[in-house]
């Protein structure tokens, strides 16, 4: 084995670092368009570095298979999710304008990079019952995205409250659900409003683990703005 995976550098690495590092990200960046518009069993090892423009060996080298690929592609596209996730939610403002800023921020990845949102729901639905490998950097990415959530609900009220990991896992799992009935049946609209509903239900999971006080002024508040969607005068009381 040692022997092979000396061959397989010389035949695949031939150039400076920069070259190397060059054809990792050009099979990765080949990867994510493939897996995003074939998905993972309809894209093929050779299709994959025929649109990078390198040697079969080289993504052997580099992922020592089309498995090890798939995780690193869910690494790449998790780290780049995250992090914009996580920008969202540091943004300055009150909870409610995060709040804002995190929807407006998912509807922008649909939108513009939908990959980055497809790629983990095709992973899960294709590789997450039989590859150990794939489940873990799937669950990675739930977690870091659940804590970048709580972690920005937390900033924006200057405390923690109760349960606020279920409230994230709970954004996580409905954006889930959102993302993969918009891959199935694209429809602009419908999502709009779901995201609009995501954004609802976040606020009333957030609302009801306020104290008792908090609650009441929250929802006079929003009496006088009009803006109260549900009578959850009774919840405030119980």
């Amino acid at each position: 084995m040692p022997a092979q995976r000396a061959i397989l550098r010389l035949v695949a690495t031939r150039g400076s670092k920069a070259d190397e590092a060059g054809a990792r990200e050009r099979l990765l960046d080949a990867a994510i368009a493939l897996f995003a518009e074939r998905g993972y069993a309809g894209t093929g090892t050779q299709a994959i570095c025929e649109r990078a423009g390198l040697a079969k060996t080289a993504l052997y080298w580099h992922f020592e298979s089309k498995e090890g690929l798939l995780a690193a592609v869910l690494e790449a596209v998790g780290t780049g999710w995250i992090e914009h996730l996580r920008k969202l939610a540091y943004q300055e403002g009150n909870p409610e304008e995060r709040l804002d800023a995190l929807i407006r921020g998912w509807r922008e990845l649909a939108e513009t990079q939908p990959q980055l949102l497809r790629l983990p729901m095709i992973a899960q639905l294709e590789m997450a019952e039989t590859s150990e490998r794939v489940r873990d950097a799937l669950e990675q990415i739930w977690q870091r995205a659940e804590d970048a959530i709580v972690q920005g609900i937390e900033d924006s009220l200057g405390r923690t409250l109760p349960e606020l990991d279920l409230v994230a896992r709970t954004a996580v799992m409905l954006l889930q659900g959102a993302v993969l009935r918009q891959i199935s049946s694209p429809e602009p609209d419908a999502f709009e409003r779901t995201l609009g509903e995501l954004r609802r239900t976040l606020e009333l999971l957030i609302w009801v683990r306020l104290p008792p006080e908090e609650q009441a002024a929250a929802y006079a508040m929003r009496r006088v703005e009009g803006t109260v969607p549900l009578d959850l005068s009774r919840s405030g009381k119980d």
